[in-house]
């Protein structure tokens, strides 16, 4: 018998990406009602239990837990893809302790959110970042969002403007489908066999984090030690990864943007591999009233390769 079937077309990046966003869709949603159906009182005692024990702040209200330190002007910072409030450069953060009250989230699903409720949107994320104001009694806070926290704090500019004194987006990108699409390839960590949680992985790690920076950067030891001991304290499981991951290629609407009022500063490193410079200038088309500032020789990691210069354009 004759085969009269449309022969398949090949796919390309593109339809393999969707395809693959697609299926990790389906599978979060699957193991999110497995788990509620057969570990929820286990998760929610485990959870309780580490939460008993973890430094900064944790309120029911809240999906999220969060570290806060300083005094002054509020100050919230939105970390990237699989990193912890934990993750940032800590003579950076101690500076800003001097001039802020700084207050930074763990996201779903790394640090001590490891076991907030999941699958999870960035909408979902942009209202534990309100939920974490309303914890604390802060009406309004600078907002900076690095990388996927650029997105999480775009979301949030869109949903709660009124909770925005100022906006700085830091290596990161507009909505889809108006970004520059981002090599997979470099997010990819090449392969070692080192036991996972080990301190020997986060030192792996962290040097392949690093390496997200400007090839004219290069980080003294004492940064890499420092860097890996922050990703070792609480790694992120990679079943969390994968979904933030999800709710971040699932991100949409760049139209949106134009509903944001908050005074908006784009910052862009013209050296990153990963978060095109074309992207601040798509963001800065796109959102009303924003400036777009590139970085010259500085990479996708600005707290890190240019802490001082960002210092300046929070003051």
């Amino acid at each position: 018998m004759a085969d009269h079937r449309t022969p398949a077309r090949p796919r390309t990046g593109w339809s393999r990406l969707a395809a693959a966003s697609a299926a990790l869709n389906a599978w979060g949603i699957r193991a999110e009602r497995a788990a509620r159906r057969t570990n929820g009182s286990t998760i929610r005692r485990r959870r309780a239990a580490e939460l008993a024990g973890a430094p900064g702040c944790w309120a029911p209200r809240c999906a999220v837990h969060w570290h806060e330190g300083g005094a002054g002007q509020p100050l919230l910072l939105l970390n990237g893809f699989a990193a912890s409030g934990l993750v940032w450069p800590g003579s950076w953060v101690r500076d800003l302790k001097q001039r802020f009250r700084v207050i930074r989230i763990d996201n779903r699903g790394t640090g001590w959110s490891r076991n907030a409720p999941a699958p999870f949107t960035i909408a979902d994320l942009a209202d534990d970042a309100a939920a974490v104001l309303d914890a604390i009694g802060v009406e309004k806070a600078v907002i900076l969002g690095f990388s996927m926290g650029g997105v999480i704090a775009q979301e949030l500019a869109v949903r709660h403007p009124d909770r925005i004194a100022r906006l700085i987006l830091v290596s990161t990108i507009p909505p889809a489908p108006a970004h520059v699409p981002t090599d997979l390839r470099v997010l990819m960590p090449p392969p070692a066999r080192i036991p996972v949680g080990s301190r020997s992985q986060s030192e792996l790690l962290a040097r392949f984090y690093l390496g997200t920076s400007a090839r004219a950067f290069h980080p003294e030891p004492e940064v890499v030690d420092e860097l890996a001991a922050q990703l070792h304290a609480r790694q992120t499981p990679v079943i969390s990864a994968l979904q933030q991951w999800r709710a971040s290629i699932a991100w949409r609407g760049p139209g949106r943007l134009a509903a944001i009022t908050a005074p908006t500063t784009i910052v862009t490193g013209a050296a990153d591999p990963i978060v095109r410079a074309r992207n601040g200038d798509t963001l800065a088309r796109l959102i009303p009233g924003a400036r777009c500032v590139e970085f010259t020789d500085v990479g996708h990691l600005v707290p890190w390769e240019a802490p001082e210069t960002l210092s300046r354009l929070l003051e």
